[in-house]
């Protein structure tokens, strides 16, 4: 029987037009940079369920000793060569990651400047959002390894480098003066999943 700890990480999702990774979060959130929608998984038995939007829904079986999933789109149909799935663990999620979401909702951390400290939340839904009140936007997040991407909309990007182990991160504006523009920011608390939904219609 798969459990949730053994199922979590990212994976690389195959089919025939290709493959491309996936991030099966905790919480029941599932993710991928690729393809972004809110997406939700939960498991069956072997069975990993994923509800993927617009971009479908799917059914795999988990292999615990091999760490794999095979499957297909739903409904099932074999004779179509299109139809079937095959996920491959690559690896568990990174302590800057494990940091950013939480145990699976996201998580608010006190973000730092020149000009004072106001809270913000990093939310791990299916578009990694990025939410302000001091300073709304349409906003999101992207992560490569420990270094932060915040696409913060009218107020320009920024690049952070993460500290997972202590719940830090440190940067600026990017294309900005260092000395000037530098951020920085400590974790306040892990949101709390209520599955409520924020739907991006902005792009995508």
């Amino acid at each position: 029987m798969a459990t949730e700890d053994a199922v979590i990480g990212w994976y690389d999702l195959a089919w025939k037009g290709g493959s491309f990774q996936v991030c099966f979060r905790p919480c029941g959130n599932f993710f991928s940079p690729k393809f972004q929608a809110q997406a939700r998984w939960e498991i069956e038995g072997d069975t990993i369920n994923v509800d993927w939007g617009k971009f479908g829904k799917y059914e795999f079986t988990f292999s615990s000793e091999t760490k794999t999933m095979e499957g297909n789109a739903i409904p099932k149909n074999a004779e179509d060569d299109r139809n079937w799935r095959k996920a491959t663990f690559k690896g568990p999620l990174s302590a800057a990651e494990l940091a950013l979401i939480g145990d699976g909702a996201g998580s608010e951390w006190d973000f730092e400047w020149s000009g004072g400290v106001f809270p913000v939340q990093f939310k791990a839904d299916g578009y990694n959002h990025f939410k302000c009140n001091d300073f709304p936007a349409h906003a999101h997040w992207a992560l490569e390894d420990a270094k932060l991407r915040i696409h913060w909309g009218e107020y320009g990007q920024y690049d952070l480098v993460v500290d997972g182990e202590a719940k830090t991160m440190e940067g600026g504006m990017v294309g900005g003066n260092p000395e000037t523009d530098w951020r920085k920011a400590k974790w306040l608390r892990n949101l709390i999943d209520n599955k409520t939904i924020e739907k991006c219609e902005h792009h995508h």
